[in-house]
């Protein structure tokens, strides 16, 4: 049959085989515990409070993070945001310091640190 078909036709079909077979075998690789709560994060303070957890403690952010993934699994866990993250990781025993940053915003609309509000 395909020595029927005109090449350019044949080297369609070929490419869409290719892609299916390349799909199936994705889907039958597991995904690591890290990409699925990555799918599930859905704001960059979460994704930032993550970041900071796997350079503090990356041996217990790499615990926790299989702990979340099972969650997620289990349909538990739906999204993870800023706020989430930090609570699941505290609670899990990684205790993530966040930066805090306070700022003052001063006539005009600019924002300044506490030191230089105080000084101006």
């Amino acid at each position: 049959m395909t020595e029927e078909l005109p090449p350019s036709l044949r080297m369609k079909l070929y490419a869409k085989y290719l892609r299916m077979a390349k799909k199936k075998e994705e889907e039958k690789q597991p995904k690591s515990p890290k990409d699925i709560v990555l799918e599930k994060i859905v704001d960059d303070k979460a994704l930032e409070i993550l970041k900071l957890a796997e350079e503090q403690y990356p041996e217990a952010t790499n615990y926790a993070i299989s702990i979340i993934a099972e969650l997620v699994k289990q349909g538990v866990i739906t999204e993870i945001d800023g706020e989430t993250m930090l609570v699941l990781l505290n609670r899990l025993g990684v205790p993530v310091r966040p930066e805090i940053r306070i700022r003052f915003v001063k006539r005009g609309g600019k924002e300044v640190s506490l030191k230089e509000y105080l000084s101006g």
